[in-house]
């Protein structure tokens, strides 16, 4: 494991942690990516971390796909209540999925809040640390992006060929 990896999955722990101590009402909780693959969770014994992995990205992608074909728009959360309790799953900043499990007598508008403010610290925690070599590469490409394009080669007018002639391209995209 790197370094990278290794300061990231801290990171995420350190995360997940201090979301699950934030709200008496969450017994457990889980980051996965959006393959459904674990990266990080604290479950009781009696759940497969595997299995809650594949449920939560299922259970979003649908999610998404209903938000979006049903003209709702970009998908927030998506809120499962069971005869025992609540499964809530929120995307953290395009980098994983953030799944939470409370209890029948959970606060729902807390949970929301407590798994908003835990889904942007791990989005923070999954993010790429800068290096200086990537903020240059950066830098560089954003100033090739702005910069504006060549001039055409000298003797020839813009579009056309050196006397001046436009190419006409045949249906088969060859020049005539």
């Amino acid at each position: 494991m790197t370094q990278e990896s290794e300061n990231r999955a801290g990171r995420l722990a350190a995360a997940l942690d201090e979301f699950i101590h934030s709200s008496p009402d969450v017994e457990a909780a889980a980051v996965v990516s959006f393959d459904g693959l674990p990266m990080a969770s604290a479950l009781p014994a009696n759940f497969e971390e595997d299995r809650v992995g594949a449920m939560s990205a299922a259970l979003l992608s649908l999610g998404e796909q209903a938000a979006i074909g049903l003209g709702r728009g970009q998908l927030n959360q998506v809120f499962v209540e069971g005869e025992h309790g609540f499964v809530f799953l929120m995307s953290c900043r395009d980098q994983a999925v953030l799944a939470a499990i409370a209890g029948r007598s959970a606060k729902i508008g807390f949970m929301l809040f407590e798994m908003r403010r835990a889904a942007d610290r791990i989005g923070h925690a999954l993010a790429p640390i800068p290096t200086p070599e990537s903020v240059q590469a950066a830098a560089k490409a954003k100033a090739r992006a702005n910069r504006p394009p060549p001039p055409p080669p000298a003797g020839t007018t813009e579009g056309g060929n050196r006397n001046g002639l436009d190419l006409v391209r045949d249906s088969t995209g060859t020049a005539g």
